[in-house]
């Protein structure tokens, strides 16, 4: 009964389903600007593209390394075209942009006018905040997302676990498999695995044997693999077997596990959204996961006691959204016990005094429950004290390689800036027997 009617919240408006297929509310700004400074589609358009290579806006949920400097084929044309119409679209929902003649001419609304100038003053975050009360009003996405969220984990509340391991993670070396059977055998040490974090992560149990027997029947009728065990196949296709592995279970956990009443798409462009505006927080990139760990930074409620709470909605039924926004003066000795004690846990495994700093986020946000940008803003703080000398641990922070000395080409993990600095490896030392 309950479902139903979060169901039946989330599609008062819209269905959750009719977002447009874009991650980026960096897109929206852009939008928004161009049409501020063009009336004309085609010049609004050009603006738009100039401006999502600027931003090094991709069509994922990653950022790209570098200013977009490739040659602008008709394919690349037509996925940017396809993406400006998302956008547009959207953005005429919301009310912030007119147009008469279907895009030909173009002009800001009042409210558009209003956001925009937010931007220009208060920066994206204050801009990000105000577009998710146009998002909630128009879809209820995020109450319908967080409420699953909540319910998700009785083990581990609040946390969405969406296991995911590769042929190599379960010491498959690539080069070694070749046959049908290389496949079936790691699908059988997969669904064990998933077994296992299904019984530690979320404190029950289940038996995927069936749903194995189902996907590798899928990969048959496909052609990616044969019937035959000891036929090979065809080594082009290893990426696409590998990712319909971890697609398929990991629609299976949204679907069948979390209760999830939606796609794997529409779940991942509501999640990523809600990491930008703060109330969510989402990462394939958890040391002590493999896969994709969510869990909300917000609750929906009717009231709170807790200062570290702040209220971004109301919805029509008297419940609020309250996004956690810890203040530092009260957390300061929390945070900086929680770095010491995710540093100690993570040198076990470091060969050196320095470890990842993206490492050690991750673990102080799960714990503290806080976005990377308060995660920042606490890091910042603390460095500074520790310059001071008025901690009783000593910090180093130093810069490794910066993403773009890298040959990676997107921007899986947002580099942490500390103190004005772009930071990415940190040493701590808390020397025995002093107090935090």
């Amino acid at each position: 009964m309950q479902d139903e009617q979060l169901e039946q919240q989330s599609t008062a408006a819209a269905p959750i389903q009719s977002v447009k297929k874009f991650y980026f509310l960096d897109y929206i700004y852009i939008l928004l600007y161009s049409v501020c400074k063009y009336s004309k589609g085609r010049d609004i358009l050009v603006s738009f593209l100039k401006m999502k290579r600027a931003y090094r806006l991709g069509e994922s949920k990653y950022k790209k390394l570098t200013a977009d400097t490739e040659d602008i084929t008709d394919g690349r044309i037509r996925r940017y075209i396809y993406t400006f119409r998302q956008v547009f679209a959207e953005v005429s929902d919301y009310g912030l942009i007119k147009s008469p003649d279907d895009w030909d001419t173009v002009y800001l609304t009042e409210t558009g006018e209003e956001l925009l100038l937010q931007y220009k003053q208060k920066g994206a975050k204050s801009f990000n905040q105000s577009l998710f009360k146009f998002m909630e009003d128009k879809y209820g996405a995020f109450r319908y997302l967080i409420t699953k969220l909540d319910s998700a984990n009785r083990n581990l509340p609040g946390l969405l676990f969406l296991p995911s391991y590769s042929p190599r993670q379960l010491d498959f070396d690539r080069q070694n498999m070749k046959t049908t059977s290389d496949f079936v055998t790691y699908s059988s040490q997969l669904i064990n695995r998933l077994e296992d974090d299904i019984q530690e992560h979320l404190g029950t149990t289940k038996d995927l044997k069936t749903e194995n027997k189902r996907l590798l029947k899928q990969l048959i009728r496909t052609g990616l693999l044969s019937s035959h065990r000891r036929d090979r196949f065809d080594p082009d296709k290893y990426n696409v077997i590998t990712k319909r592995f971890r697609d398929f279970w990991m629609n299976y956990f949204l679907r069948e596990i979390y209760d999830y009443g939606y796609s794997m798409p529409s779940f991942d462009i509501w999640t990523y959204r809600g990491k930008q505006i703060g109330i969510i927080h989402a990462t394939e990139f958890h040391p002590y996961f493999c896969g994709k760990i969510v869990y909300p930074l917000s609750i929906i409620i009717n009231s709170v006691e807790s200062q570290d709470f702040d209220q971004l909605y109301q919805y029509s039924d008297g419940n609020k959204l309250f996004v956690h926004r810890p203040n530092w003066s009260d957390n300061q000795e929390k945070f900086v016990e929680a770095i010491v004690e995710a540093y100690y846990d993570l040198r076990r495994t470091y060969s050196s005094y320095f470890i990842n700093l993206a490492a050690l986020r991750e673990i102080v946000c799960l714990k503290m429950k806080i976005s990377d940008k308060t995660f920042e803003d606490f890091m910042s703080r603390t460095y500074r004290l520790n310059l001071a000398g008025k901690l009783r641990i000593r910090i180093s922070l130093e810069v490794d390689k910066l993403p773009e000395e890298t040959s990676a080409i997107y921007l899986k993990r947002e580099p942490i800036m500390v103190d004005k600095k772009y930071r990415n490896i940190i040493a701590i030392d808390a020397t025995k027997g002093r107090r935090l």
